[in-house]
């Protein structure tokens, strides 16, 4: 596993899904602190109004509207991102939805894109984009899960199961790599106010019970210093780490705590 670093100066990031909410916010982060940033989504309007504020620090940030859907163009995006941008040191695989709700009214179609975005596509880009960060000896991938991967939230079924299948993918990824020079970097976002120019103070990301919405600025500053120690996993607020592990020690009295939210209507 790959240790953190101090310097963004030289690092080129890549940041899918970052025409708005945490990609947006983490783009405008690691620009402000000196990194080029290259961001893909398929908003471009959206996307280029980032670009331009990711610029005002990072004037070398460039910005491509893709579909990230679309599996069988993402390896010759990659190597696109790579030529222009000059390769790829750090990848943030943010680009997601949430779709469906309950298990039994969601559809096999509906479930199947939710597995495409969420959960093969940071594989596909991800395996896209780690030869040529093993063959120069260092490389950092960012992996942006959800408590609901966690928590398995009754009414986001579909979400949750792809959110789960990304975790284990890239926890069994970290193991097969650990000790080389590619380190990985799992989130775990609780509830993430992502309207635009909203900020707080970063002890939310801290001590918040995560009843609370974190703007996704604080996030995207958190998620920053958990690049720069080199920490395999980061829960946003950091006290959901405390629940994950109480779940793990009781499973039917969590999922009944977890009924009983969903039953008050008290979980979205």
């Amino acid at each position: 596993m790959s240790g953190g670093f101090t310097s963004w100066g030289d690092m080129k990031v890549l940041v899918t899904g970052a025409s708005s909410g945490i990609g947006a916010a983490i783009a405008r982060e690691l620009a402000a602190h000196g990194a080029t940033v290259g961001l893909c989504a398929r908003r471009g309007e959206l996307l280029h109004a980032v670009l331009e504020d990711c610029r005002h620090y990072s004037p070398g940030s460039s910005a491509w509207s893709v579909d990230l859907a679309e599996l069988d163009r993402l390896d010759a995006f990659v190597h696109r991102v790579e030529g222009e941008l000059g390769g790829i040191d750090v990848l943030v695989n943010n680009a997601g939805v949430s779709l469906g709700g309950a298990a039994l009214e969601t559809s096999l179609a509906t479930l199947e894109a939710q597995l495409r975005i969420n959960y093969l596509s940071p594989v596909q880009l991800t395996l896209s984009a780690l030869p040529a960060m093993q063959t120069r000896g260092s490389g950092h991938v960012v992996v942006i899960s959800s408590m609901a991967a966690r928590t398995s939230t009754p009414g986001e079924a579909a979400y949750a199961a792809a959110k789960s299948a990304l975790t284990a993918y890239f926890e069994a990824l970290a193991g097969e790599l650990w000790g080389g020079p590619v380190g990985f970097h799992l989130v775990y976002p609780a509830l993430i106010d992502l309207a635009p120019g909203v900020d707080g103070d970063d002890e939310l990301a801290e001590s918040s019970t995560g009843a609370t919405p974190i703007p996704a600025a604080v996030m995207a500053r958190a998620v920053r210093r958990q690049l720069e120690r080199g920490d395999l996993e980061l829960y946003v607020p950091r006290t959901m780490g405390a629940f994950v592990a109480s779940r793990g020690r009781d499973v039917p009295k969590a999922i009944e705590f977890m009924a009983r939210l969903h039953q008050e209507g008290t979980l979205h």
